[in-house]
């Protein structure tokens, strides 16, 4: 068995901190389009129905699975004979992000929200493309032995963007303008596209035979479309049921409780300062801790074994919503569960991720994240849209409850695919 040194040891490969650099690159754009972008909205007096409406955007990351094949087969003229298939596509998205948030920063919401709208989209549409290499070069750069560490390493560097999203942002904004933290955002892409340049290798790996979408479409698109889902449904055989149903059930417990979180805070007493400080500042910090632990577990034991772990966590520290439901308005139960929570949402994220990364092929590495990452998260998200009804009814003790229950399919199906293996 491994032991904790070289579990350790694991994480200071060269490699693993260039997928520390992308995790960056992928959180920095899908931060400024949820809590930066709402609030600066808010103050500008738009109205909370198009807010609303405007969160629609994020759904671009889930449904990344339409357009991934383009972007696992395609090629750049030009770009991928100087840079490579994966780095042409990931500088190429990451220059557009860089000028629609500038187009962001030069607009007013007032005056022109459609053209806000717009560049928001941008942002979306070609950051999520962004993400489509990025998850295809996180697990073709390393070892499969290392999918643990860079999966902790990616969630770190993702995490790290958010705290300058949704932190430095903020007194930007409150210096300046909101503006000024959009330039400052777009800087920032534009210094990750300098380095990405620079240190950002393109990943070896085998290719089939490239086919112009032009010259054959129907063979294109049985290549790029049905043959990557067939591949994988082949290769898992008889597990594919199990292994599916896991995929899709492994989040529902988290994903279930989230949209009733800050509701939960405001309506039992805390100020938004108090849950800016120990809810997003504080709890970044521990899912961080978190993905790291769970990157040493998957090295010293195996991927199942630490996604048991985190699905029976995650269900478990979500009963102390229900403890903080009882004791109410205490910044001290609120630190224990936030700490407990967020620690376990590392852990099993990293596991999670990790085990997607390791159902993949990687002749079809972009495609098959894609449609697992989408069977992972829509489901969950579409389950967790009837939350608010559940509180409405039974009472956020009783849905705490409930979240935590959800979490007993994921693990009974870790332990039965463990038994299989």
């Amino acid at each position: 068995m491994t032991s904790w040194k070289e579990s350790f040891s694991a994480y200071l490969q060269p490699r693993l901190f260039v997928v520390l650099f992308l995790g960056f690159s992928s959180g920095l754009p899908f931060g400024m389009l949820i809590d930066p972008l709402n609030f600066w909205l808010s103050e500008e007096e738009i109205s909370r129905s198009s807010i609303g409406l405007l969160s629609l955007i994020t759904l671009t990351y889930p449904m990344k699975v339409v357009w991934s094949p383009f972007i696992d087969r395609m090629k750049i003229p030009l770009l991928s004979k100087s840079l490579g298939q994966r780095k042409s596509w990931l500088l190429s998205t990451q220059f557009v992000v860089s000028v629609a948030l500038i187009g962001m920063a030069v607009t007013d919401p007032k005056d022109s929200l459609s053209i806000l709208v717009l560049f928001a989209l941008l942002v979306a549409f070609f950051s999520a493309t962004q993400d489509i290499c990025i998850d295809a070069m996180r697990i073709e750069l390393v070892e499969e032995k290392e999918l643990g560490e860079a999966t902790a390493m990616y969630q770190a560097g993702w995490r790290i963007a958010f705290l300058v999203s949704q932190v430095a942002t903020f007194f930007i904004a409150s210096l300046f303008d909101w503006s000024s933290a959009y330039f400052f955002s777009a800087f920032l892409m534009l210094l990750v596209l300098t380095t990405c340049i620079i240190k950002v290798p393109e990943p070896d790996r085998e290719e089939d035979p490239y086919l112009p979408l032009t010259v054959k479409p129907l063979t294109w698109i049985f290549s790029s479309y049905v043959g990557p889902f067939l591949e994988i449904f082949n290769r898992l055989k008889d597990q594919i049921l199990l292994i599916l149903l896991l995929v899709i059930t492994y989040r529902f417990s988290d994903l279930f409780l989230g949209p009733m979180a800050m509701p939960f805070y405001r309506e039992t007493g805390f100020s938004k300062e108090e849950v800016a400080i120990i809810t997003n500042a504080f709890g970044i910090i521990i899912t961080m801790s978190g993905a790291f632990l769970g990157g040493l577990l998957i090295y010293k034991f195996s991927i199942m074994r630490t996604m048991l772990i985190g699905a029976i966590l995650v269900a478990i520290t979500n009963l102390f919503f229900a403890g903080l439901d009882l004791v109410g308005h205490s910044i001290a139960f609120l630190t224990v569960t936030i700490s407990v929570d967020n620690l376990s949402q590392g852990l099993a994220g990293t596991a999670l991720i990790a085990y997607l990364s390791s159902l993949t092929n990687r002749n079809f590495t972009a495609t098959q994240y894609a449609l697992l990452f989408s069977l992972a998260v829509i489901p969950g998200k579409l389950i967790a849209s009837t939350s608010g009804i559940l509180v409405d009814s039974y009472g956020f003790f009783n849905f705490f409850i409930f979240a935590s229950l959800m979490g007993i399919p994921a693990i009974y199906l870790c332990l039965k695919l463990q038994k299989i293996n």
